[in-house]
């Protein structure tokens, strides 16, 4: 009788799926900040599909299989070449046309491989699933990872980019964290572009993104406000470099009024679905206007938002990333330069 009580309570906090490991609904993953919580989907249900792009095949998909190296073969990956991977957040899937657009923005700046993580098989509501649903397709991506390193192909761990919007940034962190726990690898770069804030606030850094999940993680936050008050992002810190463009929050052209997103998009529903979001799409928008712009976009550290608008923030010490003092970093794509000189 105790083992059978056991045996239950273990599946009602516990779910596994082979490989890809066991899924608790204990704490860290159940707190104040997430009341709610589920198990992810299973694989085959969210099914997450990778596509491949290079300069030979730039909007033409070479899907790759994680558990088929052959794909990988046969597909036109650049064994010398960069590798990028770029997610998507709640409702999306992996051929949004801001996802296109940084791909060809980075197959415009090198000789890379971009793939694009589509998870919408788990990215539909409710919101709380597919927050779930991310923990399982963070993992399946370590995992391809892992199947591309073992090809002899020349790909660094250390290398990689991952580029997530959304809860792409929270997936992103889960890729991180299972290549370092799972595989001994470390993961190179990880942008977080608004992370997602509800589920996430507040919590364990092993369960939202953080500075532990890769060599270097840098965010831009643009829809900070409070979620009671429509903001769909994270106010926090959350890596190595946090950037908030205009306070993080009401960016320019973003509030003109109900009526003019509907006229504009031709109906209530998409109106106020772009009103909602109009903050927190700034940030993949300013992010592709950063990679190949001949001028850099310049912040600077401070304190806050209203210690900027008074003037407090205007010195620059450009050697001041791991000492006392002020610094100054581009903005977006080339964050990364402060701190590894490149």
């Amino acid at each position: 009788m105790k083992i059978s009580s056991l045996c239950l309570l273990d599946t009602l906090t516990k779910k596994c799926y082979g490989k890809f490991g066991c899924y608790s609904v204990e704490h860290p993953w159940n707190s104040f900040s997430r009341p709610v919580n589920m198990f992810p989907q299973s694989p085959e249900f969210i099914d997450p599909k990778y596509c491949l792009y290079t300069r030979r095949n730039p909007t033409t998909c070479d899907p790759l299989l994680l558990d088929d190296p052959q794909t990988l073969f046969r597909s036109n990956y650049v064994p010398s070449g960069l590798v990028y991977f770029i997610a998507h957040g709640f409702v999306e899937n992996g051929h949004r046309p801001w996802i296109m657009n940084m791909t060809k923005e980075l197959l415009k700046r090198s000789n890379a491989n971009v793939i694009s993580i589509d998870w919408s098989g788990g990215s539909d509501p409710p919101y709380t699933q597919a927050v779930a649903n991310i923990r399982l397709v963070g993992v399946m991506t370590a995992h391809l990872i892992n199947m591309i390193s073992e090809q002899g192909v020349g790909l660094q761990t250390e290398k990689i980019h991952i580029i997530g919007h959304s809860l792409g940034a929270h997936l992103a962190s889960y890729v991180g964290t299972t290549l370092r726990r799972t595989f001994n690898q470390r993961l190179g770069r990880i942008t977080g572009l608004d992370p997602a804030e509800p589920h996430f606030a507040k919590t364990d850094a092993l369960v939202r993104l953080d500075p532990t999940d890769a060599i270097f993680v840098d965010n831009i936050h643009t829809d900070a406000n409070f979620f009671v008050m429509g903001g769909l992002g994270m106010r926090d810190p959350a890596g190595h470099i946090d950037f908030y463009p205009n306070g993080g929050q009401d960016q320019p052209g973003c509030n003109p009024g109900l009526m003019k997103y509907v006229t504009e998009k031709g109906s209530l529903i998409k109106g106020v679905t772009k009103m909602i979001s109009c903050n927190h799409v700034r940030s993949y928008q300013y992010f592709i206007e950063t990679i190949n712009s001949p001028e850099k976009f310049l912040a600077v550290e401070c304190k806050s938002w209203e210690h900027y608008l008074n003037g407090s923030c205007f010195k620059c010490d450009y050697n001041s990333a791991y000492k006392n003092g002020t610094l100054c970093a581009p903005f977006g794509f080339h964050s990364a330069s402060v701190f590894t000189n490149k």
